[in-house]
């Protein structure tokens, strides 16, 4: 990677100009990790979905008030909001962690793996909770250093989409008035260790699709008699797979993908319905509209051609998590003060996931950081949403040190 200019900061003073030195943070964070690992393997053997998050809601709570802070339950259902109020004023900072699961049934032989049959924490937001408390712990004896006031966000169900218009309902951004946020999220694309913290969007425009394809049943004997649902998907299948490269270029940013397929539920009988659902992503307005019309038109095609119809059901889910450019800068900056310049990424690929963190993005200036979670010394790394998926929790108390140590310094620089 080139070299790039280091911003200055302020935030390397000394302790009694009112900063906390980042050593005394970083041993702080050192003598939390077995406390974080144990909360870690608690969370993950309990994984629960989107607005079930009880049992994880009343162990953040728990956790919280034990460390004397202002406590709020039961957000927008089963989101946790603490409140941390410095000695000194300044402007708030939102730190937010997703809690929620996914239907999935776990395979990675862990002794601390789901207790809950298909349900497992297979995006890693056991370890968002994780580390947000250890942020907590480390900010609670901080208040004397803290120019503001923290608000700690815990939001449920990120996956199924919800959680966060819910808690901004609730106005989580208000009383006090929110003026920045940062949130990370684990990612097995990067050694454990490394921060991605890039410009511009951090993550894309998440568009969902279900196309059901209506024809005529038969005999499986007599295809003659049918209108076959099943070719006329594999039909579109086909048709679908050249949208990038041959209706948008090869060099735009943007994924169309057909993820079930389903037909049929005998083996003597021709199916008279498909349906193909899906999903594409992107960063620009004008891919989604594309994608959306070649699906329509795809579809029209095929089933004019067979004696067939179709509906088209096209959800825009959220919107793209945009970096501040500013704070983006100063974060960045602060990361590598309390980490070493080796252990933040500026550039990569995006990430063509979705996050419903945009809503608070579009609210105010945020930060969404990517962490590595990747240690290949110690297990095969697996993709996100994968039954086999792990992180190393080796990575728990540094994050949580990074986003104190954000928290202070940028609260103290008075950053927007």
């Amino acid at each position: 990677m080139p070299d790039r200019p280091r911003k200055k900061t302020k935030c390397n003073k000394k302790r009694d100009e009112g900063i906390m030195e980042k050593e005394q943070i970083l041993e702080m964070a050192r003598q939390l990790d077995p406390k974080l690992r144990e909360i870690w393997q608690d969370l993950h053997r309990h994984p629960e979905l989107g607005f079930e998050e009880v049992y994880t809601a009343r162990k953040v709570a728990e956790v919280l008030r034990g460390l004397e802070m202002e406590v709020h339950d039961q957000v927008g259902g089963t989101g946790v909001v603490g409140i941390i109020r410095g000695a000194h004023p300044g402007k708030t900072l939102l730190l937010r962690a997703d809690m929620d699961a996914l239907p999935i049934q776990e395979e990675t032989g862990l002794a601390c793996a789901s207790c809950t049959p298909g349900k497992m924490h297979a995006c890693g937001h056991d370890a968002h909770v994780t580390w947000l408390l250890g942020a907590a712990m480390l900010l609670s004896r901080m208040r004397q250093e803290l120019h503001g006031t923290v608000k700690l966000l815990f939001q449920p169900s990120e996956e199924a989409p919800g959680g966060a218009q819910r808690m901004l309902a609730c106005g989580v951004l208000k009383d006090p008035d929110v003026d920045m946020a940062l949130a990370a999220h684990v990612s097995p694309d990067y050694p454990a260790g490394k921060y991605l913290l890039q410009t511009g969007p951090a993550t894309a425009n998440p568009d969902f699709f279900t196309l059901t394809l209506c024809g005529k049943g038969a005999h499986g004997s007599q295809p003659e008699k049918a209108v076959d649902a099943i070719n006329m998907g594999v039909k579109v299948y086909e048709l679908l797979e050249t949208f990038v490269s041959r209706c948008i270029s090869p060099c735009t940013e943007a994924v169309l993908s057909v993820c079930t397929f389903h037909a049929g539920t005998s083996r003597g009988a021709i199916p008279g319905s498909c349906e193909l659902t899906g999903t594409v992503r992107s960063f620009q307005p004008q891919v989604q509209q594309a994608a959306k019309a070649f699906i329509d038109q795809c579809a029209k095609a095929v089933t004019q051609i067979y004696g067939g119809s179709y509906t088209l059901d096209y959800r825009i889910a959220c919107f793209p998590v945009e970096n501040d450019p500013d704070l983006i800068c100063s974060v960045q900056a602060h990361t590598e003060e309390l980490l070493g310049p080796d252990a933040v990424l500026t550039q990569a690929d995006r990430f063509m996931g979705g996050e419903d963190f945009c809503f608070i993005s579009r609210e105010v200036p945020s930060v969404f950081a990517f962490v590595g979670c990747k240690n290949e010394e110690l297990f095969q790394a697996a993709p996100l949403h994968n039954p086999a998926f792990r992180l190393d929790e080796a990575i728990l108390a540094p994050t949580a040190a990074m986003l104190a140590y954000n928290a202070v310094c940028l609260l103290q620089n008075g950053a927007r």
